[in-house]
């Protein structure tokens, strides 16, 4: 059978990446800053980030796995792509709670 999946491998994974990237730098550099937030807040941050970061390193996963279900490459594809805006997302959240919480503060 066809790899259904092929053309849209590369852009995921380059994408991946990337925001990986950025949830990294902005992981090291939030953990070594004294932030303004209280520690419900601080929590959450770190929440988001790790469920954000968890979920794009399952996409990758996903997306870079040759034995996934030919008969359904539909279906699987759809559900990684949702993973994918829900990792984006949740990381976006925890970095805009950090962001607002350091702009109220000064």
């Amino acid at each position: 059978m066809e790899d259904k999946l092929q053309a849209f491998r590369q852009p995921l994974v380059t994408a991946t990446g990337i925001i990986l990237g950025f949830i990294l730098n902005f992981a090291s550099s939030w953990v070594k800053t004294e932030s303004p937030l209280d520690d419900m807040l601080a929590y959450f941050v770190g929440v988001a980030v790790l469920i954000g970061t968890i979920s794009l390193i399952i996409v990758l996963y996903r997306i870079l796995n040759m034995s996934y279900p030919r008969d359904a490459s539909e279906s699987y594809y759809h559900k990684t792509l949702r993973l994918f805006i829900f990792g984006v997302g949740m990381a976006y959240t925890g970095v805009l709670v950090d962001m607002f919480a350091n702009f109220m503060h000064d």
